[in-house]
């Protein structure tokens, strides 16, 4: 639904209109709520309220009322939700000041079988008929598979697939690549000589679209050499070698090569044989405090883009459109934007006014070109013009799209004289006007194009779920279900038609539906964050499989985590996923071995037939034993199959002859905390079968152990800001969780220059200077430029001032000196703890066996901490909610928002532990109880405490347990911390083992 229909619609009560009932339809007869469960309704058999809507509950739907706001639905929901309606269904939404981007169901509100009401009412019921209904099935993504292919890359930007699946892929300084999947093989065929200054280089491939037979693809580069030019050109391709010396320039590209930046450089063919190529404005966009660059001033047209996007004479900031031709040459096909004869501008040209149209796509049945279109820097609305906004952009014919003097849906910018500051007036779209001095074409512009879909660096709510933060937008492919289904298709009918897009710095890929006019509708989620970093380009293949490239995080460097990875969906049957547990994989001989592999799993539900290699023999069964009676190591392999004869394997290593190193290590107090400023006492064992025990057969020499000291967080962390994503982000400072959860890491590394500076450089810079730290973190918040050249940083207004304040901590201790190494310890002693600082002491033990070939380690690591448990590290919160964010470390709460309510710990020695202090408030009086190791077990402790006072648990309890504590209050409950008293004087001077 477009926006200013639901403006409209969205305060005004409509009454549900009865849909005439079909002859051949069942009256439904219930009645689903999703949402609010306060709902009185007569004349339904029952009411049905849900959290989410599935397909089963509206088969039998005589009416949906939706209590939330639709884009809470997520987009299952609302493909179950117009398949209903297509069968006849009849839905109310309640009040809502908005309804965003469901385009879909417009044309069901104008019939009357949706309404928005604000008042409640009788509703009708619907007869349903799912035979009238043509709308696929969103499909579940639990049956997307994704497959690393090859890893790591250098520099990926565009890829092609041929029709039988072979894969080229090219890399921005000159490489290309095949991908044999057939043979799951992979090697270099070429090294193309390129420019690579700016964002130049090797920049985009298409295949012609007689490829198998005339093996000619095309090839955007930066020629080298000191004529600023981009070409096109043509050359045969082979698995073995793109042939260089076959080379025909198609066409040339003047460019300048005095200023970065904006190159684009894709190609794209549609079914008649015409070549797209997309080319960057080729301007300098730093110098304008992130508005619109239009520098006229003299020797600044690098700095102007009307002298490129907006000139009608120039090739730049365009989507150029020809007609290759058997002999190299290109004719100009017909509709084009300006006429043949060159008299208004470039016959080639088909789309003016872009500014990075890095990526295109094509809907090859519709004849709709599609490109992404990176936008400026700006941060901030003001009187020069909007907040800047990426784009997605939809042609169906030519036209001009604003840059640089529109964006988003023509949000015109100011003219601006860069030599005395003056503002003047605002473009207008309908009458968009070239006058610059760097302008050689004509000055009367064709109206302005809005763009189909554009957000800024904050939230758009006309555009749900595209995120906030840095953007960099691309137009990835468009799916044709027909096409792949010749060849044996994978992705679902669903997708038929639907573009696929992508942003690089926000790790997500979206799909667009449109409708038959080409009407957005929505922009739904496909792949997230949590599995990429940064695409750059996709293609699909023959059979519906889509090959994705990932650039990895940072700029113009070969990221460690660049790869290419396929999607693929399991249509049918799905495999069976295998696994076993072994009840030991190690000892002398003879070794059995007892199998279970009741934990193996089948996504469909199907029984399972296990097969069992052992030694080369052979068993069945879902568990087994098996007697290894020689020494050696031995391969276990489990293979499981569904009925359907789809099947997975899952192999163990056995190792029959010598038995694992036990390690231990004993304290006098208690193993999970220590009472600063008192030593602990600790005693090391190992026992080993073959070896002997420590002093008996094995020398204290050959034992490692280990200690290491250190406030706050564990950070043995990562090499790189890009491998933040590998990291448990509970052990990390507050600072680097809230830059790990960020888009940081796309524009700063920690050592080297990205389109940021470096972390290393920051700290250098400011070296610890706190006065500056206000200033910093506003700068993170609002956004700016200056410090470190002309590059705009763009705003995080998501962040708090605290927050920032965080991440400006962490990096300031970026170049701090490393924490002191860790120190070996003796096997038995004390170690000195400190009362002033608040550490945690980590020891390590490791002892490596005498078995030779067949060797073992022994190894065991843990830390004690000072007896405090934060509340909102707990290992699980059951009807808690945490209160705070990341920044605010141990200041964070948790606040009863449940009838039941848990806290849950796990593995805490409650040995020489008398009592418990809940740190919180309490609005009413209440009780806790204390639960060990299961949530379901006896209650071993329990206390009741009145309303506002201290919470205090005596405990009687010893050893290593998960710890449960409920809570029973009928109102506000907030606990902060719980803090652990240690009985000075131990029961027992016996040194207890933790193992």
């Amino acid at each position: 639904m477009n926006r200013s229909t639901t403006e409209r619609l969205s305060f005004v009560k409509l009454i549900v209109v009865i849909l005439v009932m079909t002859s051949c339809g069942q009256t439904g007869s219930n009645l689903i709520v999703r949402g609010s469960d306060e709902v009185q309704r007569s004349g339904f058999d029952s009411i049905m309220v849900v959290e989410e809507l599935s397909k089963e509950q509206l088969q039998n739907a005589g009416h949906v009322l939706i209590n939330v706001a639709i884009t809470d639905l997520n987009f299952k929901e609302r493909s179950y939700v117009e398949r209903y309606l297509e069968a006849g269904g009849l839905v109310t939404f309640s009040c809502r000041d908005t309804v965003y981007n469901w385009g879909q169901i417009e044309s069901f509100m104008n019939s009357g079988k949706v309404s928005i009401s604000c008042e409640e009412e009788e509703l009708a019921k619907a007869t349903l008929d799912y035979t009238q209904v043509k709308t696929p099935a969103a499909p579940g993504l639990d049956r997307l598979v994704r497959e690393v292919v090859v890893a790591p890359l250098a520099e990926p930007m565009d890829i092609v697939v041929t029709e039988n699946s072979l894969v080229y892929w090219i890399e921005r300084k000159g490489a290309i690549h095949t991908y044999n999947p057939g043979m799951d093989q992979t090697k270099q065929i070429t090294q193309m000589e390129v420019y690579t200054g700016e964002e130049d280089g090797l920049l985009g491939i298409v295949l012609d679209p007689d490829f198998a037979e005339n093996q000619w693809a095309y090839i955007f580069y930066s020629p080298p050499g000191d004529e600023p030019k981009q070409h096109v050109s043509r050359f045969t391709l082979t698995p073995d070698s793109l042939h260089l010396c076959t080379e025909q320039v198609i066409i040339e590209i003047p460019t300048q090569r005095e200023e970065c930046c904006h190159s684009a450089g894709d190609l794209v063919f549609d079914r008649e044989g015409n070549l797209y190529i997309s080319t960057g404005d080729n301007t300098f966009s730093r110098a304008s405090e992130g508005f619109t660059p239009l520098d006229e001033r003299p020797g600044r047209s690098p700095f102007d883009s009307q002298k490129s996007s907006a000139n009608s004479n120039d090739h730049r900031g365009k989507i150029l459109r020809i007609h290759p031709e058997k002999d190299g040459s290109y004719t100009i096909p017909e509709g084009n934007l300006f006429p043949k004869d060159g008299s208004k501008g470039l016959p080639e040209i088909y789309v003016m006014g872009a500014r990075n149209p890095f990526t295109m796509a094509y809907n090859l049945d519709k004849n709709w070109l599609y490109w992404g279109d990176v936008g400026p820097d700006g941060n901030v609305t003001a009187e020069r013009g909007p907040t800047a906004h990426d784009e997605i952009n939809f042609a169906a014919k030519p036209g001009n799209y604003g840059w640089p003097y529109f964006n988003a849906n023509n949000l015109a910018y100011a003219d601006y004289n860069f030599e005395t500051e003056e503002l003047g007036p605002r473009f207008d779209p309908l009458n968009p006007k070239n006058t610059s001095v760097n302008n050689t074409g004509i000055v009367d512009l064709p109206p302005a194009v809005p763009a189909m879909v554009y957000y800024s660096f904050d939230e758009t709510p006309a555009f749900p779920g595209v995120g906030k933060g840095s953007r960099s937008i691309g137009a990835g492919e468009v799916y044709n279900y027909r096409e792949a289904r010749k060849h044996g298709y994978e992705f679902p009918a669903y997708y038929h038609n639907k573009l696929f897009a992508f942003d690089w710095a926000r790790d997500w890929i979206m799909v667009i539906s449109q409708d038959e006019e080409g009407n957005f509708q929505s922009i739904e989620p496909f792949l997230d964050n949590s599995v990429l970093a940064s695409p750059i380009a996709m293609d699909f293949g023959p059979d519906g499989t889509l090959y994705v490239l990932e650039y990895g995080i940072g700029y113009f460097t070969d990221n460690h985590d660049s790869k290419l990875i396929k999607l693929e969906f399991v249509n049918g049957n799905r495999p069976p996923v295998a696994h076993f547990e072994s009840s030991s994989l190690n000892g002398s001989l003879p070794l059995e071995v007892d199998l279970d592999a009741s934990r193996s799993t089948d996504p469909d539900g199907q029984s399972l037939e296990y097969s069992w290699r052992i030694n080369g023999e052979n068993m069945t069964g879902a568990s087994t034993s098996y007697t290894f009676s020689q020494a050696g190591a031995y391969l276990i392999e489990l293979i499981v199959k569904d009925p359907d004869g789809a099947s997975a394997s899952y192999t163990k290593t056995a190792i029959a002859g010598n038995t694992a190193p036990e390690v231990a290590i004993a304290f006098e107090q208690n193993s999970s905390f220590y009472q600063p400023g008192e030593p602990i006492s600790y005693q090391v064992m190992v026992t080993d079968r073959e070896d002997g025990t420590l002093g008996e057969g094995i020398s204290p020499n050959q034992v490692q152990v280990n200690l290491t000291k250190y406030e706050g967080s564990d950070n043995r962390a990562a090499a790189s800001l890009a491998q933040l994503d590998q990291l448990d982000g509970a052990g990390l400072s507050p600072g680097l969780q809230l830059i790990q959860n960020s888009d940081c890491k796309s524009c700063h590394k920690l050592d080297e220059k990205s389109i940021g500076p470096s972390f290393n450089e920051i700290a250098d810079k400011y070296d610890q200077d706190y006065i500056q730290m206000d200033l910093l973190a506003k700068k993170i918040i609002n956004g700016g430029s200056g410090v470190w050249g002309d590059g705009m940083m763009i705003a995080h207004p998501n962040f708090s001032m605290k927050a920032a304040r965080e991440i400006v901590k962490y990096i300031f201790t970026v170049n701090d000196p490393p924490p002191a190494e860790s120190i070996p310890l003796e096997i038995s002693g004390a170690i000195a703890t400190s009362s002033t600082k608040n550490e945690n002491i980590r020891i390590e033990v490791i002892y490596q066996d005498n078995g030779g070939a067949l060797g073992l380690e022994g190894k065991m690591e843990f830390t004690l901490t000072a007896p405090v448990l934060q509340a909102e590290l707990a290992d699980n919160l059951v009807g808690f909610q945490v209160q705070g964010g990341i920044e605010d470390g141990n200041e964070r709460t948790v606040r009863k928002n449940a009838e039941y309510s848990v806290l849950t710990f796990e593995s805490i020695d409650l040995t020489n532990v008398t009592a418990l202090h809940f740190n919180g408030w309490s609005k009413a009086g209440g009780t806790i109880k204390v639960v060990l190791d299961h949530a379901s077990g006896e209650v071993v402790d329990a206390v009741s405490y009145e309303a506002e006072q201290p919470m205090r648990l005596d405990l009687d309890q010893s050893g290593v347990h998960d710890l449960y504590f409920i809570f029973e209050t009928a109102d506000e409950l907030i606990i902060n911390e719980l803090q652990i008293e240690l009985n000075q004087n131990p029961k027992s001077q016996n040194l207890r083992p933790k193992t």
